[in-house]
This record gives structure tokens, sequence and C-alpha cells, in this order.
């Protein structure tokens, strides 16, 4: 992937765009990518060297090569899967409890009004649950770099990506 150029055509209304991402490869040179991943606002790519950040959704190609004895810190930053737990854990007490009082633990579904409030549960329940995938699989990752007042921070990355990276520059 990272040894060929790669061309892109996106095709929408008769208009061809082609996006040639070759400067990548003339940047890197002969090194290899030991990791890389995408935010929604940045790209880093981490060679053997040095770290390349890039602006995402620029015209033109903007990277930011910072050697790695340049970079001060390094943050992997995940949000907590309790509070979302602890929600769907209440969401599911209370469908069971909507369940079991006004059908007395019978197998078919409770009376009008409380029919609705039991799928109203379980569907809060399901959000609570997947609100937990979420926070396990998205992160930001933020790089501090010697000489810059801001670090670079790469929002929504996946953090199977992000713990890649963090190995390259720690490793």
């Amino acid at each position: 992937m990272y040894g060929s150029t790669l061309v892109m055509r996106c095709r929408t209304d008769q208009l061809s765009v082609t996006l040639d991402l070759s400067n990548l490869k003339n940047l890197l040179g002969n090194e290899d990518v030991l990791a890389d991943c995408s935010g929604v606002n940045y790209s880093v790519y981490v060679t053997q060297s040095r770290l390349l950040v890039g602006k995402r959704f620029m015209l033109g190609e903007n990277y930011v090569n910072v050697p790695h004895s340049n970079v001060s810190s390094i943050e992997l930053i995940t949000k907590s899967v309790l509070p979302p737990l602890t929600f769907a854990l209440l969401a599911a007490i209370g469908a069971f409890l909507v369940w079991w009082f006004p059908g007395q633990g019978r197998s078919a579904l409770p009376a009008f009004p409380y029919n609705i409030i039991l799928f109203g549960s379980a569907g809060l329940f399901l959000v609570g649950l997947a609100s937990v995938g979420w926070r396990r699989r998205v992160a930001i990752l933020r790089i501090g770099v010697v000489g810059s007042k801001e670090p670079f921070t790469v929002k929504m990355v996946s953090t199977s990506k992000a713990e890649g990276v963090f190995r390259a520059l720690k490793g």
C-alpha cells in the first residue's frame, strides 16, 4: 500500500475528480511506515526516525515533519465505559421490574401503558450497550511537540490504531 502510487477516482454527476496521493511516498522516501492512524482532523504516520502529521480535508497536502527527538508528550485519551454501562444496567433492571410487577412474571407482555415503558427501557438498554462499544473503540490521541504551544490533537481515532502509534513512538 505504501510502496506504490495510489490514485482514487470519484465520479459524481458527470464530474470526475482524481486525487493523487503519491506525495506521501515522496515525503517518506525509503522509510517504512511503522504505524499510522487517521482521525477526523489529522492523519499520523510513524516511521523509524520521524513522525508525519497531516491536516485532513484541506486543499493540497500539508504534512508536518517531526523527528522522534522533538516529540515531548504522547497521550492516549479514552473515555470511561462505566457511565453508559451503569445506564444500561439501570435500564435493564427497569425493564425487568416493569415486566415482572404489572404482568406478575407472565411470559406475555403487560397491558397498554406498561408495554410502552417496557419497550422504552429495553431501547435505553440497547443505547447504553451501543455507547459502551463506541467508548471502547474511539479515542483521542494528543501529541506534544517541543517548541509548539498547542499539541496535535487527533480526534475520533480508532483506539487500536492510536495504540499502534503510541507503541511505535514509545518503542
